[in-house]
Order: structure tokens, then C-alpha cells, then sequence
């Protein structure tokens, strides 16, 4: 540890620990935290160890956003937190049964959970009941996370049949189809299964909802099939009234695993439960990268609705609710709130983060968040995408910023906001990536003298329109170009 942070990270972990057990609740803490250590603590960062593969990949993969705001908020601010797994000496390996000639664990030595190292012999004790971890719903589910509301979710045309869908399962006790959402990464398939999940609880006082993301549940099905108890874990799913499962396609090529949500979500819908999955891929396409047949015809079979990516308008609405919601002493106008959904345009997800670094950074000050501080805040972000973009991640830099998608771009039709979002990308393309004008053309699939006359027309652009030269400057952002404030822009397109 660097001697300027040692002490106070040292000083401050088991006040670290006390609050991530608040936050959420014991048996979470139990399970996935109780042997977090301190291994190092920088100026901007955190390190923290952890026993076991899967709490490693837990932490990282669902709760790196609440240690970092958990630090920031109890010892110092900082911008990242990496988690690792401890590398324990030979003997403390075998005692913990963790050395490699050991059967391998589920879940560490988790205090909560039972003991999950197999009998010597790798046969059930004498009592008839397996010694291997026996998952439970309580112990695989994730936190609903009470901020992730309907009316924390901002509503547009890319999304309001989705929303809309959602809303429906409240309003009939007639038997249930499942709901399957799905759009790419970042668009809010996430928030809009946990605002389902608040909204039942809400209505439904005693009820019952399990949210579950695709590592949970292959957690929990392998823990299951090992321990020959996957009834009962399918028992625990009956007990609820609602089951969400995240991110489905990230199951595809877990045969196994799949069968049994498979198996599931018969069993739940013959019970009049409501189930809602997400995933990245309309169903169609998900047996054609790997997940069971069956499946992806029951998800078609049921309601499948789309979220599209958002627009920079979408971008600064759920942005303007998350800073009405987070009780600041400082003050951050709509102006900044437009910069930052034009320059992180790649994914909501991507343009929250930035606001909460800087609500992070300005929470306890009173002071307005103007674009000057915004830009200073946020250039560490903004530099952090160095390496040199291609054609095809410049392109699709070039339809946020027009609210266009790549192939409206690539194809043959000419309303003015295509063709200007053409002479764009040529521009990027060949000023920025320098690219050839034969290779800028076959991405547009055209002619090079039409990539010629292209970056003709966007410089003369450039030089009268203000909006254009903002989406250009968004462009180049996007890709990883560091500009000045005064170039950014705030028009819209």
C-alpha cells in the first residue's frame, strides 16, 4: 500500500465491512463478502482479496459498483476497485482442502453455507445426505436494488413497448406468459426487470420476487445437480411469485444448466408464476448460438419485446432522474447533463457512470457542476480510451451520434440527416483514423470518389454548422479523441 493512503485504508476496513453488512443484509454479507481482505489502496483505487474463484467473479461481475461507492462513501473516494483471488501457501491450501490435488469447490469455505468438500472417498456419508454444497434460493438470488423503479425509467420510443409490456403483468391475474426482453447491452433490461420486481413487492405486501443473473443461476444449478437437489432448489423457486433470470445468452453452451431453467420455467408457469428473462438476442437467435432449442421456442412462444439503444434525448432524461433522486448539496444544471449524454453515447450504462463519478466527486459541495468542471472531472474517463478505434466502431460512433443505426448509414437512402451522418464518418475516418479513401468507401459500400466528395462536403460543414461540428466532436470523443471544451458542442443534431 502506498504509505499516503495505508494507514487510513488500515484504519477504516472494518468500518468498510460493517457497512457493506447494512447495505446488504447479513446473509448476503456472509455469503459473498466475509473474507474480503485489503491487499492495496492507491490514491484513485482499491485492491481486495478474496478465497474462492467464485466470489471473485461475483464481486466483479454484481457488486463492484457497491464497493466502490461503499469505500468512497465511508473511507476516501476513489474511481476503481480490482478484485482478486489470494494465492494461499501450499500448507494453508491443503488445510482449507483447496490444493490442487483436492476436488475442486463450489463456493469457497462461505461461513454461511454447509461444508462443500466431498468425502474422501467422493461418496455420500453414511447418513445417506451428500457433504456437498446443497444450494438454497435465499443463498444464489441478487439484491433488487430499491433506486431501479418505473419511475426511475425514463420512457421513449425505444423502449416504451417494453415498458408498457412490463406494466402488463400487473394488471391481470389471468394465467402468465412469460416476458422476454432483450436489446443490447447497456439499454436498461436490467433496471426494467428489478422496477418489476419493486413494483410487485409493492402491490403484492408478503410477496415474493427472485432476481437472478445468469452466473447465479449456473451457480446454482451446478451446486444443484452435484448435491442431487435440484428439486428442492426448483421447491425454493415455487415459493415465489415472480422470477426474473438476466442475461440468458450468456448461458448458451451450458447444456446442463440450460435444461434445468428449462425445467424451471415449466414448472413455474404450470404454477401460474410470472417469469420475465432478458438477454442480449432476440429469440430467434439464441438456439443459433447455443441455447437449448426448447428454450429459446418457449421464450418465443411467450410475449418478446425489444429495447433499441437510446438516443442522446433518452441518454439526458435518465440521466436528469438520477440526479433529481440522489439528494445532492451540489447543484448540476441540464447544460451539464447534456454534455455528458452527447460525449458518452456508447452505452446508458457507460453515460451513468459518468454522472455518478461526478456526483461522486461534487456530492458534498456546494457548488454548481458547470461543463468546465464536468470536463475536469471526467477527463480521466474520457482518456481512458486510447487505443486507436476501427472502421466499424467508428461507424457506429457516427449512428449515436445522428440517432441513426450503421446500416441507415450504409444504405442507399439520402434524407439530409443520413447524408450529413455519412460526411461525418468520411471526415472522422479520414482525419482522424487516416484511413484510405478505397477502405472509407467499401465500409459505406461505395465508390472512393464518393468518400472524396463526402469529406468535401463535411468541411464546408464544419465550418457553418454548429450542430455538425458537435457531432463530429461526439464522434471523435467516442472513439477516444481528447478535444477541447469549447469545441464538445452542445447542439443537437
Amino acid at each position: 500500500m502506498t504509505n499516503d493512503n495505508a494507514d487510513a485504508a488500515r484504519e477504516s476496513f472494518p468500518l468498510f465491512r460493517e457497512t457493506l453488512a447494512k447495505r446488504y443484509g447479513n446473509t448476503v454479507y456472509r455469503t459473498w463478502f466475509s473474507d474480503l481482505e485489503l491487499d492495496d489502496a492507491k490514491a484513485d483505487s482499491i485492491t481486495l482479496s478474496t478465497e474462492s474463484d467464485l466470489r471473485r467473479d461475483r464481486l466483479d461481475q454484481q457488486f463492484k459498483l457497491g464497493l466502490r461507492e461503499t469505500w468512497s462513501e465511508t473511507v476516501y473516494p476513489i474511481r476503481r476497485v480490482l478484485i482478486v483471488k489470494r494465492h494461499l501457501s501450499a500448507h494453508a491450501s491443503r488445510v482449507n482442502g483447496l490444493a490442487p490435488s483436492a476436488a475442486p469447490t463450489l463456493f469457497g469455505d462461505l461461513p454461511a453455507a454447509k461444508d462443500m468438500r466431498p468425502a474422501a472417498n467422493g461418496k455420500a456419508k453414511a447418513n445417506g445426505r451428500s457433504d456437498r454444497w446443497e444450494p438454497t434460493l435465499e443463498e444464489i438470488v441478487t439484491p433488487i436494488d430499491p433506486r431501479m423503479t418505473f419511475e426511475t425509467f425514463a420512457v421513449d420510443d425505444t423502449n416504451g413497448v417494453a415498458h408498457a409490456a412490463a406494466r402488463q403483468i400487473f394488471m391481470t391475474d389471468a394465467a402468465r406468459d412469460i416476458l422476454y426482453v432483450y436489446g443490447q447491452s447497456g439499454v436498461g433490461k436490467s433496471h426494467l426487470l428489478q422496477a418489476c420486481a419493486n413494483e410487485w413487492l409493492k402491490r403484492r405486501p408478503g410477496g415474493k420476487a427472485a432476481y437472478l443473473t445468469h452466473n447465479n443461476i449456473q451457480s446454482g444449478c451446478v451446486g444443484a445437480l452435484l448435491s442431487n437437489s435440484t428439486l428442492n432448489l426448483q421447491r425454493d423457486f415455487l415459493s415465489s411469485d415472480l422470477v426474473m433470470i438476466d442475461d440468458i445468452h450468456l448461458l448458451a453452451g451450458k447444456k446442463r444448466t440450460l435444461e434445468e431453467v428449462l425445467n424451471l420455467i415449466n414448472a413455474l408457469t404450470s404454477a401460474r408464476r410470472q417469469v420475465i428473462v432478458a438477454g442480449e438476442l432476440p429469440p430467434s437467435a439464441l438456439a443459433k448460438e447455443g441455447v437449448n432449442d426448447r428454450l429459446a421456442d418457449r421464450l418465443a412462444g411467450g410475449l418478446a419485446v425489444r429495447i433499441a439503444p437510446g438516443g442522446e434525448s433518452l441518454r439526458f432524461d435518465v440521466l436528469r432522474k438520477h440526479r433529481d433522486g440522489a439528494g445532492l448539496r451540489c447543484a448540476i444544471p441540464d447544460e451539464t447533463l447534456r454534455l455528458v449524454a452527447r460525449l458518452f453515447g456508447s452505452s446508458m450504462r457507460e453515460c451513468i457512470g459518468a454522472l455518478k463519478q461526478l456526483m461522486l466527486v461534487y456530492r458534498d459541495q456546494a457548488v454548481e457542476v458547470g461543463p468546465n468542471e464536468a470536463m475536469a472531472a471526467l477527463q480521466a474517463r474520457l482518456g481512458d480510451r486510447k487505443r486507436k478505434a476501427s472502421l466499424e466502431e467508428t461507424l457506429a460512433a457516427t449512428a449515436t451520434a445522428f440517432n441513426l443505426n450503421p446500416d441507415e448509414i450504409r444504405g442507399r437512402a439520402q434524407p439530409q440527416r443520413i447524408a450529413r451522418a455519412r460526411h461525418a464518418f468520411v471526415y472522422v475516418a479520414r482525419t482522424v483514423l487516416s484511413e484510405s479513401f478505397p477502405r472509407i468507401a467499401r465500409a459505406l459500400g461505395r465508390d472512393h470518389t464518393t468518400a472524396i466528395s463526402s469529406l468535401r462536403r463535411a468541411e464546408a460543414l464544419i465550418t457553418r454548422d454548429k450542430a455538425f461540428l458537435a457531432a463530429v466532436n461526439a464522434i471523435k470523443i467516442a472513439i477516444g479523441v481528447e478535444i477541447a471544451l469549447n469545441q464538445a458542442g452542445l447542439s443537437r443534431v
